[in-house]
Parts: structure tokens; C-alpha cells; sequence
């Protein structure tokens, strides 16, 4: 066994500075807003406090338009673009620098969806990754099995509302497009998952839904329909109150990766992510030819020890520059 120091290790190379990313004497940072230029790899909130702060950006049009700000082109020639799956217009960066290609995934997923396209794996010399999900007991089913499921779940209650729970970026368009396409259905929805949705439509993504408020949407509410709501909304208590209210029966489901390793308050729990799992997480590690790996966001420290563990040079965010001691097998 080999041993070393993670702080020298990483900065030698002087690719990160603090974790932020150094390119041509810029620092950039990761889906966070502690630099003047910030890479913000898509729309959800937690990774968007560069938007309010209104620095320097890099990200996709989609990203600024879902953002409500126009688009701009960033003046770095050694950082390109690539996709990110996840959610519509999420991309990776991959950088050229002195110390070789960096490539950074922010939240990512290899698959197709139905607003996205799966992430393109980069070759690299160091990788900093999304760990959401890079353990081994975290697999997800098969996606369009899962989406099967979802549709037969949906045709077998058409006598009963249908309450969805999903964030009103990302997922809720998701089902959207996805009720759309394959349960010739046009969900209900809150006026804030109708103004993103309508974001999604100016960058050319048709998507048919009634906006709360509307008088079409008051008058589905007669009738047995599919309602997206917020994930806190989708509970069997919350069915109860709104079956009470239109007078007729409501089903409640959730559609999140979390569905495979927990349990949910409603009637079906669909295992639907839009992350990777530790299959794919360890797909693109592998096929990325990383001699560095880096563990970003949720469970980054115990990916990092596991990763470890099996002979991956690999080290959490949070660890880079505190010397923590590390095992490379």
C-alpha cells in the first residue's frame, strides 16, 4: 500500500485553487459564486448562486434563459462545453490547462430523457465528479422500464386524479414531455412550474400543460386528471384534503431516485432519477482515463474513501489542501 498527502498531491499540478478551477489566470468557479467567473453547470437553485450575485457566467443558453437572462458568450477559448444529461440545457466543463484536461460534471446523467440529452463522457487527466449516488448499494432499475411502469400506472386509474410530487425545475417538465408523449395527457400544474415550463418553450421545447389558475385548469379539477405538485404536497394526507375537495378519488406518487432506497407517504413511488447511479458514476470514471478523481456534492467524502478503497486515486472536494492522509492500493 501506498501512502500520500492529498494537499501536495493536488497542488502541484496548480489546476484548482481553493477548489476553484484556474485557466489562463482566471478563476472559475464550480457551481458555486465565490469567484468573479463562475461555470454554472444548470438551472436548479443550489446551483445558481452565481445568478444572484450577477458575476461573470459560463453555462449554456438554455441555462441563462431558464434563468431569465439573456445569453452571453464567454471570452475563455480553453474551456468548451459538453452535455450533462440531468435536466434541459445542463452541460459539463472541460478545460485545457498547463497541468492537462480537467473536466467537471456538476450533476450529470448518461442516459436520454425526455428533455435532455445523456452527458458525453470526457477524456481527462483529472475529473472532479458528481458523487450523488457513487456507492455500491445505489442502482437504480431500468429507466423506460420504470417509465413503463409509470404509464401503466396512469392508464389503470384514469377514473382517479393523479397527484404527482416534482420539483418545478427539471422533473416537472420531465413528466410533462413524458405525459405528453405517452399517456396523451396534459398535467396540471402550479404557475411556477408553468413559468419555467414556459422558458422551456422559448428555447423550442414544446410542452402541453394547464396552468393553475386558468380557467381550463379550474374546470379539470372537475374530473379525475394528472396534478404535478411539490414533492411536500404529494402525501397521502394532501390527497385526502384535495379528494374531499373535488369530490371524486386521487392517488398520490412520487417520481425521484430516492425511490430506491426509501420509503414515500403515497400510493406509488417511482425510482425515476435524473443522476447518475454508482453504475454509471463508475462507468465514466473509468472511461474517462482520469488519474485523478475528485468527489463533488452529496456523500463526496464517503465516495472518496470507497474509490480509495478499490485503487482510484480519488479525494473529496472538501479534502483538497487540509493534507488529509489517503491509501492509493
Amino acid at each position: 500500500m501506498l501512502f500520500y498527502s492529498l494537499h501536495p498531491f493536488f497542488s502541484r499540478d496548480q489546476m484548482l485553487n481553493d477548489g476553484k478551477l484556474s485557466v489562463g489566470g482566471v478563476l472559475i468557479s464550480l457551481d458555486d459564486s465565490r469567484s468573479e467567473t463562475c461555470f454554472v453547470s444548470h438551472a436548479h437553485s443550489d446551483h445558481t448562486s452565481a445568478f444572484l450575485k450577477n458575476r461573470k457566467i459560463i453555462a449554456s443558453e438554455e441555462t441563462f434563459t431558464l434563468m431569465g437572462r439573456a445569453p452571453e458568450k464567454h471570452p475563455i477559448p480553453e474551456v468548451s462545453l459538453a452535455s450533462a444529461g440531468h435536466m434541459f440545457g445542463a452541460r459539463q466543463l472541460l478545460a485545457e490547462t498547463e497541468s492537462g484536461r480537467f473536466a467537471y460534471t456538476g450533476d450529470f446523467s448518461l442516459h436520454d430523457s425526455y428533455t435532455a440529452k445523456g452527458a458525453k463522457i470526457l477524456e481527462c487527466d483529472t475529473l472532479m465528479i458528481d458523487s450523488t449516488y457513487c456507492m455500491p448499494h445505489m442502482r437504480f432499475p431500468d429507466r423506460w422500464q420504470v417509465m413503463s411502469t409509470m404509464e401503466k400506472f396512469v392508464r389503470q386509474n384514469s377514473g382517479a386524479t393523479l397527484l404527482f410530487g416534482a420539483y418545478a425545475s427539471g422533473k416537472t417538465q420531465e413528466l410533462i414531455s413524458f405525459f405528453n408523449r405517452e399517456c396523451a395527457v396534459a398535467p396540471l400544474i402550479s404557475g411556477r412550474a408553468a413559468e419555467i415550463s414556459a422558458r422551456y418553450e422559448k428555447c423550442g421545447l414544446r410542452l402541453d400543460y394547464l396552468a393553475a389558475g386558468t380557467p381550463e385548469a379550474d374546470e379539470a379539477k372537475s374530473r379525475p386528471h394528472v396534478e404535478i405538485t411539490t414533492p411536500m404536497h404529494a402525501n397521502f394526507a394532501y390527497g385526502a384534503k384535495l379528494s374531499a375537495s373535488y369530490g371524486h378519488k386521487v392517488k398520490t406518487a412520487v417520481a425521484t431516485g430516492w425511490a430506491a432506497f426509501a420509503r414515500f407517504p403515497v400510493d406509488e413511488a417511482f425510482p425515476l432519477s435524473d443522476h447518475a447511479d454508482f453504475i454509471d458514476t463508475m462507468r465514466y470514471i473509468h472511461e474517462s482515463g482520469a488519474k485523478k478523481v475528485i468527489c463533488a456534492n452529496s456523500g463526496s467524502k464517503s465516495a472518496a474513501d470507497y474509490l480509495r478503497g478499490i485503487g482510484v486515486n480519488a479525494a473529496a472536494k472538501e479534502e483538497l489542501g487540509k493534507g488529509v492522509q489517503a491509501i492509493l492500493a
